[in-house]
């Protein structure tokens, strides 16, 4: 398959900040044919902005990009309840599919995701971009060296202040809260890095700050098959921007990562927030001391991702991340919130 030819399905914050720079980095080899989203001005104004042909909109907009002749691949970027109607109808037109994390809102939709992709046979791609940081990349490489020795405990936090679309707060259409959301991430993160079985889940979850029906805050442990633990921590009410940390201990050694907090530069200003610009995601204020990523499509290891996903797609090979992963995911997020709800009794202390 030579030059690739994409669809999107969506308009918002991931596909404009992460994916469509990636594509036209990737431009050589990659064109964007088509968009489709609920409402034609987002739609419309979205063409426009990156040079893209087609836009699709309303009622029928995911069935008729996932049928467009032209379209090889279809990447999801919708909400989470739309994902499972957008995969089945790309597999059945037989698109190769890129999913953004969750999979689904829960695991019954992810295993007919699944089950969706495998009946026609088309590759799969899930879309956790924590496991091609760079960093991380590293770590896993350091890891399989053997020289930390057996991992015993990996703890993996990623916190902000809050998403940046009012779609995730809908309990109906986000499926859960801060877990879900962010979750995914925390968990496949150190689920790839232990190249373990998960065999239980202790789950907290809390809403302490935003006035919605799902949780802002969750930790989630998952105990592994060989004894380790992954502890993992999520907030949508935490200060300061996008915060992505990761500690991994074994036997022989240790790793510490702070990917968005030690990333090489420190600037201190007075200044107007207009004349700091744009600092990090989700940055909370752009005053006082702050820590700029250089580029974040390559520090969160979205263009590892793409460019993986598509090279993939191109040889018909198989991702180093897929719907089966995306899968494990979901179970494991289901048992953290059946776990949070039956949740050991605290003891009081006098």
């Amino acid at each position: 398959m030579g030059n690739l030819k994409l669809g999107l399905l969506g308009t918002g914050f991931i596909l404009d900040s992460y994916h469509l720079p990636i594509f036209n980095l990737l431009r050589e080899s990659v064109s964007v044919v088509a968009v489709a989203g609920s409402e034609e001005g987002k739609v419309e104004s979205f063409r426009k902005k990156w040079g893209i042909m087609r836009g699709y909109h309303g009622a029928g907009a995911i069935d008729r990009l996932c049928s467009d002749q032209e379209v090889d691949v279809v990447d999801v970027s919708i909400p989470n309840n739309l994902h499972l109607h957008a995969i089945s109808s790309a597999a059945e037109n037989h698109k190769a599919v890129i999913c953004e994390k969750p999979l689904a809102r829960n695991g019954g939709e992810a295993a007919k995701a699944l089950d969706a992709v495998r009946r026609y046979g088309v590759i799969h791609c899930y879309a956790e971009n924590q496991i091609f940081i760079p960093h991380v990349a590293k770590a896993r490489q350091i890891i399989r060296g053997g020289a930390l020795g057996k991992i015993t405990w990996i703890r993996s936090r990623e916190a902000h202040s809050g998403p940046h679309s009012a779609w995730f707060y809908d309990l109906d259409r986000a499926g859960g809260g801060v877990l879900l959301d962010m979750g995914c991430h925390s968990i496949e993160v150190a689920r790839n890095l232990l190249q373990s079985k998960p065999m239980a889940v202790d789950a907290w979850t809390a809403t302490l700050s935003h006035k919605i029906k799902s949780e802002d805050n969750s930790l989630v442990l998952v105990k592994y098959t060989d004894g380790a633990l992954s502890q993992c921590e999520n907030s949508w009410t935490a200060k300061g921007g996008l915060d992505i940390r990761l500690e991994i201990f074994g036997t022989e050694g240790s790793i510490f990562m702070d990917i968005t907090r030690e990333t090489g530069m420190r600037v201190f200003s007075t200044g107007s927030e207009e004349k700091a610009g744009y600092v990090v995601e989700k940055a909370d204020a752009n005053v006082g001391w702050m820590y700029p990523v250089s580029s974040e499509h390559f520090a969160y290891g979205f263009y590892d991702e793409l460019s993986h996903f598509l090279q993939c797609i191109r040889t018909d090979t198989r991702p180093n991340e897929t719907f089966e992963d995306g899968l494990v995911v979901n179970q494991i997020m289901n048992k953290a919130y059946q776990s949070s709800k039956n949740v050991a009794k605290w003891e009081t202390l006098e």
